[in-house]
């Protein structure tokens, strides 16, 4: 057929690919601004993961305390929050819980020399972002074979 497309030519190589697949894990998402919680929790909901929100860092900390042997597969948790950063939280986290993987996010840029050095080299995605770039980065941390996690970017 003249002017058919072989869908075995078509390629598509930008960031906007649907996740690998859906998810399965329980994501702990922490963040000081409520709207973001709900849209992220919503994001997240949509593609299969079970997810448990905290308002802050002393929440997410108080859930640890009160259930310590909960199952949460990955923490997403936004570096800049009132009273405890991201960083600090998951340094208190990693005390106990030493192997659970992170992926911090925040308004910085995902270049790393634009943001402040705190937060380079480490998991991370700017805000905003799509539910498909979301999933698509959680997914990159959770499939990594445990020993890389900690050294992911």
């Amino acid at each position: 057929m003249e002017g058919a497309i072989d869908p075995g030519r078509i390629r598509c190589d930008n960031e906007y690919n649907m996740p690998f697949q859906p998810g399965t894990e329980i994501i702990l998402v922490v963040d000081d601004e409520l709207a973001v919680l709900n849209l992220t929790q919503m994001m997240l909901a949509r593609y299969g993961y079970g997810v448990l929100v905290a308002s802050s860092g002393k929440e997410a900390l108080r859930l640890f305390e009160v259930w310590p042997d909960i199952h949460i597969d990955l923490m997403l948790v936004d570096l800049v929050m009132p009273e405890m950063n991201g960083i600090e939280l998951v340094e208190k986290i990693h005390g106990f819980r030493p192997d659970l993987p992170f992926l911090y996010f925040s308004g910085y840029s995902d270049r790393q020399p634009l943001r402040p050095r705190f937060d380079r080299n480490v998991p991370f995605i700017a805000k905003p972002f799509t539910s498909i770039q979301l999933t698509n980065r959680i997914r990159e941390i959770l499939d990594k074979p445990k020993s890389d996690v900690a050294t992911a970017e």
